[in-house]
C-alpha cells in the first residue's frame, strides 16, 4: 500500500514542535525544511521494510507506528511504537555506530508525518553538537524502552503484562477507555492474540474490565493494579 504524499503541509510550520532541532543554525534549518517531505499513511499500511538506516528520520504529527522485526519464521516482535510528537532517528544509526538491521514499520492507525532525507539528517548531526547530543538522548530512551520490554517477555507473565498494559494506555488516555482491538494489544504486548483474548475473557469475568469491539473498558482498577503487581 503506498503512501498519500500531499502539499498541503509544510515542514517549516511543525519545525517548533520537535525540541530535537531547537539548536540548528539558520541554514540547517532552511536545509532540513527543504529536504523534508509530508506524507499520509491509512491505517495498516506498510510505511518501510527493510535496511533501518534507510528509513529515513520520521516526525509523526498524528496517528500511530508500529517498528517491529521479523523472524525467518515469520514471527513478529514489536520494538517500539512512534506516536504524536515523537520524532525516529532511524536515519541516523551509522552515525551513532549500531549495527545496521531489517526492520518493518506500519501504520496501526491513520498516520500523517514528515519524512527528511537520510543524508541531510546525517550531516546535521555530524556538524552540528547540539543537535547530536540530543540525538543521544532520543537513542538511549529508545534502547531503554526496548531492554524494559525484553526484560517483561522474558520474567513477566503475559496476565501480569497485560494487567500492566491497560493501566499505562489508561494513564496515557486519561481515562478508564481504551480504544484497542485484541489484535492491537497483542501487538503492544509482543505474544499471540489468542493469549490476549483468553486473558481478556478472564479478565471480563472476573470484572476488571468490559470488552466490546475495539474498546476496552477498566471496571476495577484496583484490583486490576493488584493484578499488575503495582
Amino acid at each position: 500500500m503506498k503512501a498519500h504524499i500531499a502539499e498541503d503541509r509544510h515542514f517549516r510550520d511543525h519545525i517548533d514542535q520537535f525540541d530535537l532541532w531547537n539548536g540548528l543554525t539558520a541554514a540547517q534549518r532552511d536545509k532540513l525544511i527543504s529536504d523534508t517531505r509530508f506524507v499520509r499513511y491509512k491505517k495498516g499500511a506498510s510505511v518501510h521494510r527493510g535496511p533501518l538506516e534507510c528509513a529515513g528520520t520520521l516526525h509523526i504529527i498524528s496517528g500511530t507506528l508500529r517498528v517491529y522485526i521479523l523472524s525467518e519464521e515469520g514471527r513478529e516482535f514489536t520494538l517500539y511504537f512512534l506516536r504524536d510528537g515523537d520524532v525516529a532517528l532511524l536515519a541516523s544509526t551509522s552515525f551513532l555506530g549500531t549495527n545496521s538491521y531489517d526492520i518493518a514499520i506500519d501504520a496501526t492507525k491513520n498516520t500523517e508525518l514528515f519524512v527528511s532525507d537520510t543524508e541531510t539528517v546525517r550531516e546535521i548531526l555530524c556538524a552540528n553538537v547540539e543537535v547530536r547530543a540530543h540525538a543521544y538522548e532520543h537513542a538511549v530512551v529508545r534502547l531503554s524502552e526496548m531492554l524494559w520490554k525484553f526484560q517483561q517477555m522474558l520474567f513477566t507473565s503475559a496476565e501480569r503484562r497485560l494487567a500492566k498494559f491497560l493501566l499505562t494506555e489508561s494513564a496515557r488516555m486519561a481515562g478508564d477507555e481504551i480504544r484497542l482491538t485484541h489484535e492491537e494489544t497483542a501487538q503492544y504486548l509482543g505474544t499471540a492474540r489468542e493469549v490476549v483474548s483468553r486473558l481478556m475473557r478472564d479478565f471480563s469475568q472476573e470484572g476488571l474490565v468490559q470488552t466490546s469491539r475495539g474498546c476496552i473498558h477498566i471496571l476495577n482498577r484496583a484490583a486490576l493494579q493488584e493484578r499488575a503487581g503495582t
